[in-house]
């Protein structure tokens, strides 16, 4: 089966003039991958001396070859991360027309969909019986396509532990508070605050007035899936983080006080 890089050095000049300089950039760093192109390491046998070059690899996160052993280091690293419980995918789309909005002004336009979204989490988690008086910890990852990777489609992964840190008067942890395997928030609940909260995120940016009217009154995409210990959702996450389809990406953890992006 040919390879990505082949796909490219055959396909990629028909539409070259139509690719932005940062893809023309990922795209050529692809295809000179391991090839020699970018210099090499000359390897040799002390015992049998038996001699052995290798190309240098680019290095690039969109690589398929240079990102899998990146891949495993972040779900490594994001598995230790995990409490021993149930965990949650919450899962934050926007209608196309917004979508729109949020491509053509994409740094304000991805801020105001994280800011949207956790803030949604968190406050629902607020309403919520089983999760009243905790204090929440989840992360989520930006993905700008779906399962067509010619058609933009924005949306942000999360994953949601089971439950909270249950905090005293004075803002202490005292013991954790679980909710039940198969229910998280109230589905519609969610929903209305998420809408809410990107209008009012959207108007502080200046980006409300590009929004046609009629946008607001069309559906809002919200899932909320139960996932079990979640180490197959972060396989599932793992190569959009690690390795994207010529698009962008954005991790955010988030707690009840902070947002860091990295």
């Amino acid at each position: 089966m040919p390879a990505v890089a082949d796909a490219l050095r055959e396909h990629a000049p028909a539409v070259w003039q139509t690719l932005s300089i940062v893809q023309q950039k990922v795209i050529s760093s692809i295809i000179r991958c391991r090839t020699g192109a970018l210099g090499g390491v000359h390897y040799r046998c002390g015992e049998c001396q038996r001699e052995h070059w290798v190309g240098r690899s680019c290095g690039n996160r969109h690589c398929p070859s240079c990102g899998h052993e990146k891949t495993q280091v972040w779900i490594e690293k994001q598995s230790a991360k995990l409490m021993p419980v149930h965990h949650f995918l919450v899962t934050f789309t926007v209608p196309r027309e917004i979508g729109s909005v949020l491509r053509s002004c994409q740094r304000e336009g991805y801020r105001c969909l994280f800011a949207a979204s956790s803030q949604s989490i968190r406050d629902c988690g607020s309403a919520t019986k089983s999760l009243q008086g905790c204090q929440l910890g989840f992360f989520g990852v930006l993905h700008t396509w779906g399962r067509d990777p010619m058609v933009y489609h924005p949306h942000i992964h999360y994953v949601v532990p089971g439950g909270g840190v249950k905090l005293d008067e004075h803002g202490q942890a005292q013991s954790w508070q679980s909710t039940p395997k198969n229910f998280l928030f109230h589905h519609g609940t969610l929903v209305r605050i998420y809408q809410a909260k990107l209008a009012d995120e959207l108007r502080a940016a200046g980006l409300y007035e590009s929004v046609p009217a009629s946008a607001w009154h069309k559906k809002f995409v919200v899932d909320i899936q139960p996932v079990g210990h979640a180490v197959p959702t972060l396989k599932y996450l793992a190569p959009y983080v690690r390795r994207v389809a010529l698009s962008d990406k954005r991790i955010v953890s988030v707690d009840d006080s902070s947002v860091t992006r990295r």
